[in-house]
């Protein structure tokens, strides 16, 4: 088609009147090709040049290629979480100066139905716009059909369908056709433009090597790193997400009026425990989408993480009066921050309406400790049990702790002894654990300095703790298991108990309580 609009344009030029000139024949010809390298700073370089010659005599013959990459760049805006209102509303500016045949209304429902991008989207955002589109997703095959037979240049065509087609790819199929199995995604041939390239790299679960290929042949095609931060955030705990700094700070350069973009930079920074950076972030898509759930649950969790308690139980506060879809994490996290303020009445209240909205095991677990420190000693046991039964192999080490000091509370001396034991071996799981970890990051060169450092004081860190709790969880099952007459297993783990120093006074006490039952037995 582009080969068809530049020997129609040289020929309006060997006329008297040709109502195009020849150096705006030539723009035009680069505006095409920007249109097909499909990136968004080139739909708009070449939106520009449309706008600028489709006047006059010329007006007719642009036109058409002016509302066309307008849709275009409302379906990528849409792509990025990019406000698509006034680009929609100019393409509806230049509906009385089509030709026949386009079909505006048609093309705006199909550019309606397409949803923004939902990392960057309030969830009760994209309910609200689900709810009105139901009806037309059924006509959606149809409407791809007629597609394939409009005037529109085939390269929008193909972009327009792609775009439609994997907003809602597994859609009941008409009568008498097979549903889509699952994986299914469209190929892109050989030679397809890079706008093509896009759509197809992009449908459904983003194929990252696409996307790398496309970015390297098209470099201002920036919009696609947008989408390869989002997968590089996938390894971004382990790794520090190789190139994910670099990458954010292009995107944001050029798209931080994006609330993906900006929540997807929160993200990461909180990702690599740099929560006062991700706070920026965070605050900046919640400036741009004040209801942005799941930036109103990082900004709350990089509150606490920062030891601003007041400060999270607002934001907290906050998503509980927009009821969120994450309410139950708001509830948890001010239940958690009430807790450390030692407000156990309302941490309670808190815990209790997040138990009601969901069950895992950090709800169970928070639960339980605040029914401990209660003395609702019942329900502390069966929150806490549940807290074990929801983790992988058991390994709740503090929900083990806690179930010690139930059982210490109710003088269990062995039942409590046995839970401090088996808190014992998870606090020594992991440190091992921890252990390897700390060597596999020390031993990593192709990482983020400043990553690798803090990444290496967090293993040093979790290392101390635990291995603290592993040996005061020795002690604690020794000293019960002693008050509860089973000295054997006492005087074993008080050896282990003792090679921590910390632990030394507690240790030798209970060295001479053993030492006198053991006096006591003799005859």
């Amino acid at each position: 088609m582009r080969r068809v609009w530049v020997a129609a344009l040289v020929l309006a030029a060997g006329c008297a009147s040709a109502p195009i000139k020849k150096a705006d024949m030539v723009e035009l010809a680069t505006a095409d090709a920007k249109v097909h390298e499909g990136c968004y700073d080139c739909l708009l370089a070449a939106r520009n040049t449309y706008a600028r010659i489709a006047v006059g005599k010329a007006r007719p013959l642009v036109i058409g290629r002016l509302f066309e990459t307008e849709l275009l760049i409302a379906v990528r805006e849409k792509a990025l979480a990019l406000p698509s209102d006034e680009t929609i509303a100019r393409a509806r500016s230049l509906v009385p100066d089509l030709p026949p045949g386009y079909s505006a209304d048609r093309l705006f429902a199909l550019v309606d139905a397409i949803l923004p991008y939902d990392i960057g989207t309030p969830n009760s955002e994209l309910i609200q716009l689900r709810r009105p589109r139901a009806a037309y997703v059924r006509t959606i095959d149809g409407e791809i059909a007629w597609l394939a037979s409009s005037p529109l240049t085939p390269v929008v065509s193909q972009s327009l369908t792609l775009a439609i087609d994997c907003a809602y790819p597994f859609r009941t199929p008409p009568a008498g056709q097979p549903r889509r199995p699952p994986g299914w995604r469209p190929q892109a041939p050989p030679d397809a433009p890079p706008l093509i390239r896009f759509g197809v790299a992009n449908c459904g679960n983003p194929i990252f090597a696409d996307l790398e290929k496309l970015r390297a042949d098209v470099p201002s095609f920036i919009d696609a790193a947008v989408f390869l931060l989002r997968l590089g955030l996938v390894t971004a705990r382990d790794d520090g997400g190789r190139n994910v700094k670099e990458r954010f700070t292009e995107v944001y350069a050029r798209f931080s009026n994006s609330p993906a973009v900006t929540y997807l930079g929160g993200n990461y920074y909180q990702i690599i425990g740099d929560c006062r950076e991700g706070l920026r972030y965070y605050d900046e898509t919640i400036a741009l989408k004040p209801v942005h759930e799941r930036a109103l649950l990082g900004r709350t969790i990089c509150l606490t993480y920062l030891k601003r308690q007041q400060d999270a139980i607002a934001a907290a506060t906050r998503m509980i009066e927009l009821k969120t879809f994450n309410v139950s994490e708001a509830y948890y996290w001010r239940a958690w921050n009430h807790h450390f303020l030692k407000d156990l009445p309302q941490a309670r209240r808190d815990i209790e309406s997040a138990k009601a909205i969901a069950a895992s095991g950090e709800i169970f677990t928070l639960a339980g400790i605040i029914e401990h420190d209660q003395d609702d000693l019942a329900v502390a046991e069966k929150d806490l049990k549940s807290a074990r039964q929801a983790a992988y192999g058991n390994r709740n080490c503090t929900a083990a702790w806690y179930l010690g000091l139930v059982g210490m509370k109710r003088q269990q001396w062995l039942e409590s002894s046995d839970w401090f034991l088996g808190a014992m071996t998870c606090y020594e799981q992991n440190v091992a654990e921890s252990e390897t970890g700390l060597a596999q990051m020390q031993a990593k060169t192709d990482l983020d300095p400043d990553f690798k450092a803090r990444q290496i004081a967090n293993f040093e860190a979790a290392l101390k703790e635990d291995r603290g709790q592993f040996h005061a969880a020795a002690f604690n099952a020794a000293n019960q298991g002693a008050r509860g007459g089973d000295f054997a297993r006492a005087k074993t783990l008080i050896e282990v108990a003792a090679k921590d120093p910390a632990l030394a006074d507690l240790v030798k006490q209970l060295r001479t309580f053993l030492a006198g039952k053991d006096s006591a037995r003799r005859p």
